[in-house]
Formats: structure tokens, sequence, C-alpha cells
């Protein structure tokens, strides 16, 4: 497989290859790749929470306090 990137992105690719954290270009592009199947397909735990929550709860107005509780309970 072959990918054109722009400059700025191929530069990028360049410095983080050059710092020795990444072997070659392959294995940031790996890495780019891995970072965004976990944000794509992996749901956070507080995302998950908020919305069981609002499964389960009877309707209810919402309002800024609900906005609230939601947080503090999906940091706990």
């Amino acid at each position: 497989m072959t990918i054109a990137l722009p400059p700025a992105l191929s530069q990028l690719v360049e410095r983080l290859v050059h710092t020795g954290r990444y072997a070659d270009e392959g294995e940031v592009v790996r890495e780019a790749l891995r970072v965004l199947e976990h944000q794509e397909f992996d749901e956070s735990p507080a995302l998950e929470a908020a919305i069981l929550e609002g499964i389960r709860s009877p309707h209810q107005a919402y309002d800024t306090s609900t906005l609230d509780r939601i947080r503090q309970n999906a940091r706990a």
C-alpha cells in the first residue's frame, strides 16, 4: 500500500522517527491507526454510564443540575 501525505504530515512523521520513539515511518502510521481505532470503536466508560442513566431514568426536565449530576457520576 502506498500512501501520499501532505508535506506537513510527512514532516511530522519524519520528526517522530527522528526522535527515536519510532523505528520507521510504518511504525508511526500503525500507531496512528491504533489510536484512531481506539477513538472510533472503544466507548468511554463515562459516556456509557451517561447513556445507561438516561435509558433507565424516568423522563425529567433537563437542566444544568442534571448535567452536573451526570458529570459527577461519570467521574466516580
